[in-house]
């Protein structure tokens, strides 16, 4: 989904929503608060967008296909596909971590049962659900076959990496007020995401050592 130009009143509407629902989600905004923080008429939500739900769905569709791409984007020729496993929670943390905003978005939606996501996403092609998991099954395959990665359920894999790292920014205000971390700090990020991959090779992957030796047998 291309962005509506920031400069014109359909971009400052999109703009708009998209922090009022991160703010307040989708029962606490309305299209008159929209339009004002807009600085525009609610007519012209209407006209723009339609109902006060297509506008939300529109703004999960940006953020949702923006945030698919991030975490299962193609894999690169110079990054072998083991890696790009041990990535998808690390991509996923990353990019909620520096968009704080569709963190907050994300975080009301699903708690709301995720409902509108699912609708924004169901027609989004090769950017959507299906392209995001064709290209994870893809770099998993490989690897496996190469022998570089545990032969596991494919969906469970898949599952489990994306419940770890989502699960990670969700409870992060929960987890910082527990062990009076800050998730925001440098030193506290780089200790998150360093261990947790650490963790991920450990489990997911094959040591070279032990592939070698099986390869040897």
């Amino acid at each position: 989904m291309t962005l509506p130009d920031p400069s014109t009143p359909k971009g400052q509407i999109f703009i708009a929503a998209t922090r009022l629902f991160s703010e307040y989600g989708y029962k606490g905004a309305n299209t008159r608060s929209i339009a004002a923080a807009a600085g525009t008429r609610q007519v012209m939500v209407n006209y723009y967008y339609g109902t006060k739900e297509q506008l939300y769905e529109a703004v999960l569709r940006h953020e949702g296909t923006t945030m698919l791409e991030v975490i299962f984007g193609a894999i690169s020729d110079d990054k072998p596909p083991e890696e790009m496993l041990i990535d998808i929670p690390i991509r996923l943390m990353t990019v909620m971590h520096d968009n704080p905003q569709w963190a907050s978005l994300l975080r009301k939606e699903i708690a709301d049962g995720g409902v509108h996501l699912r609708k924004a996403l169901r027609d989004v092609s090769e950017h959507g659900p299906l392209g995001a998991n064709q290209r994870f099954f893809d770099a998993y395959q490989l690897a496996v076959k190469a022998g570089k990665a545990r032969e596991l359920p494919t969906e469970a894999v898949r599952e489990c990496l994306l419940a770890i790292g989502y699960s990670a920014i969700y409870l992060a205000p929960l987890i910082a007020m527990i062990n009076e971390r800050d998730f925001y700090d440098k030193k506290v990020w780089g200790e998150l995401s360093e261990t947790l991959s650490t963790i991920l090779k450990q489990g997911l992957l094959i040591d070279p050592a032990v592939r070698a030796g099986q390869e040897r047998a």
